[in-house]
């Protein structure tokens, strides 16, 4: 049987995935019961990643040299998560919590059994309701998530004439999401992808809407 390990390779990530997805990587990692030395392996990620978000945050239409250091600046953070991952798979080899716990997705396993599980979850297509959440101004979010499904890829907006792929961006591998907080009365489209060992198309829900009350 095949020893579990995390993917090594995350240039699968949409541009404005990469952050998020890095502060959860990065969060959970020092965060974890079963990782010993997670405050020191996430150093780099996060100065990579605070780099990025610094220079994101200080211009809003970037010239073509500031697109250019913006995306070198995302490619060390992409680059930050490979080696994070591989120190994982060194340090914890065939520990399954201490990898899951890490963030990072979870590579796919071998054999004719993980083939099937791998073309169901990929076929599938995760769906989601949105409820009024539990805190003034909230949404909750409540994911159908496909079988083998480790990472839940979350777009929304509450500008509708946005384009889709300009919308913001959460991550996280839990069942239920609140997003928020809203003002009374926006109306806040989202949809959802779920990430598996090997996605690099994800492949969105339809786009559901509510009010916020």
């Amino acid at each position: 049987m095949r020893k579990p390990k995390l993917i090594e390779d995350y240039t699968y990530l949409l541009y404005d995935a990469v952050s998020p997805f890095a502060y959860a990587v990065a969060r959970q990692t020092k965060g974890s019961p079963f990782i010993s030395d997670g405050v020191d392996l996430t150093k780099a990620l996060n100065d990579a990643v605070t780099a990025l978000d610094t220079n994101v945050a200080a211009t809003d239409h970037p010239t073509p040299a500031q697109t250019a250091q913006r995306d070198l600046l995302r490619g060390i953070v992409i680059t930050e998560l490979g080696r994070l991952a591989k120190r994982l798979n060194l340090d914890y080899p065939a520990d399954e919590p201490a990898l899951l716990s890490s963030g990072l997705v979870l590579a796919d396993a071998s054999g004719t059994a993980a083939r099937t599980l791998t073309a169901s979850a990929t076929d599938a297509v995760m769906d989601l309701e949105l409820l009024d959440g539990t805190q003034p101004g909230c949404l909750l979010l409540r994911l159908k998530r496909p079988t083998g499904t480790l990472q839940n890829l979350i777009r929304y907006s509450t500008d509708l004439k946005l384009p889709e792929e300009q919308w913001l961006v959460a991550v996280g591998g839990g069942r239920e999401r609140q997003l928020g907080p809203f003002e009374s009365g926006t109306k806040v489209a989202v949809k959802v992808a779920a990430l598996i060992g090997s996605t690099t198309e994800p492949q969105y829900s339809a786009v559901k809407s509510r009010i916020v009350q």
